[in-house]
């Protein structure tokens, strides 16, 4: 009996001799130069972690994702602004607008035709209302002119008594007018929905419009009743802008402007992917010819505020060019059919306009994935300042 209990008392020290090397070894590794110092995993912010997995979502879009100029999204959230704006002054709130436009720094925004707007330049669809919703609460100042001259109405031909004017604080709240700005662009993309398809039966249109119109014009030069063709093809898409029918009677404001933005737009980005299509397809001569003829007009047709229409434009003056000849160094000789490329051009705009769909049709889910979540923590987290007292009032709920 003896024997066994000196047996257990050999096996605890045992053991415990063991755990305590155990123990004092890790305890002379943790102080040894050679094992480095664990170094804190940085934190992705959830703004970045966002972005990077919006960006990978971009990937399951065309080359027009990845180029800010032609991205539709782009031009979305600058309709979007611009008919905010306009709504706030429908409601009496202009100085909600003035406000948008100084934090934008875009004068005269309201009066803005064009596509490419310079607060949306080289940035994604959601940096500017990102940023605003950044903003903390502001106010501003407003000046307004008692009723009346002179004092109270009285003495109104008095010299000696000046006008009175009254100041009051108007509150602004940037996530506010970020939450109402979304709610306008998820209302834009469904009406844009249909409004692509539109301008997909439009554009399929144009050129059974152009055979049509040409050999209308073949007879009627056979006749010698006319030398030169009047127009190349029927403005289809011109004449949907006008039938305010087909946009419903309740529309989104400057919906028609959108619309031809729109269209603008699409045939400025099936330039751009004809471009890429032709140089992988090493057709030289055809890419040096039409990339010099788009970019001889871009400034005309696609930059800056534009008058109504300019995408048949674009596509009527290719169609009526001439054919050329190109010598390339090389020695060979090129025929330029500019048909040819106006075709491909129609073509390629029918894919945009099917991408460009999926695209609208995402725009709630960008928005709940996105700044909606970045919206709700925002003021969740002002609630709870309220709730615990310490709020600075910089941030609101309401």
């Amino acid at each position: 009996m003896l024997f066994l209990n000196t047996k257990m008392i050999y096996i605890i020290i045992t053991i415990t001799a063991v755990s305590i090397l155990v123990h004092w070894t890790s305890c002379c590794e943790s102080f040894s130069n050679e094992t480095p110092l664990k170094v804190p995993t940085p934190r992705i912010s959830k703004r970045k972690l966002l972005l990077t997995t919006l960006n990978a979502h971009d990937e399951s879009f065309g080359d027009w994702a990845k180029d800010t100029r032609i991205d539709v999204r782009n031009l979305l959230t600058q309709r979007s602004i611009q008919s905010f704006m306009f709504l706030c002054g429908q409601v009496r709130d202009p100085h909600s607008a003035k406000w948008i436009e100084d934090f934008l720094a875009a004068n005269n925004l309201l009066e803005y035709h064009g596509t490419g707007a310079s607060f949306m330049a080289d940035v994604r669809w959601d940096a500017p209302l990102l940023e605003m919703l950044d903003q903390p609460k502001d106010h501003m100042i407003v000046s307004a002119k008692r009723r009346g001259n002179g004092h109270g109405g009285w003495s109104k031909n008095n010299p000696y008594l000046k006008d009175r004017f009254v100041e009051f604080k108007i509150d602004i709240d940037p996530a506010s007018l970020t939450d109402r700005i979304l709610a306008v662009r998820e209302q834009i993309g469904r009406e844009w929905v249909s409004d692509l398809e539109i301008l997909g039966r439009a554009n399929q249109q144009i050129l059974d419009s152009y055979f049509q119109i040409a050999k209308e014009e073949r007879e009627k030069l056979d006749s010698d009743l006319l030398t030169s063709p009047a127009l190349a093809f029927e403005r289809t898409a011109a004449n949907a802008l006008n039938n305010h029918t087909a946009f419903g009677a309740t529309g989104s404001p400057f919906r028609g402007g959108s619309f031809d933005l729109l269209y603008n737009l699409c045939t400025q980005a099936s330039v751009h992917r004809l471009l890429h299509t032709l140089r992988d397809m090493r057709e030289d001569a055809h890419t040096e010819w039409l990339r010099n003829f788009y970019s001889e007009r871009v400034a005309d047709f696609f930059d800056g505020d534009l008058p109504y229409g300019r995408a048949d434009d674009f596509i009527e003056e290719l169609l009526l060019s001439s054919p050329s000849i190109i010598d390339s160094e090389d020695g060979t000789i090129s025929l330029i059919d500019p048909h040819r490329l106006a075709e491909q051009i129609i073509e390629t705009r029918n894919d945009i306009v099917l991408e460009w769909i999926e695209a609208m049709n995402q725009v709630p889910s960008d928005h709940q994935d996105g700044i909606r979540r970045i919206l709700l923590n925002k003021r969740m987290s002002a609630w709870e300042q309220y709730q615990s007292g310490t709020s600075t009032g910089s941030e609101g709920f309401e």
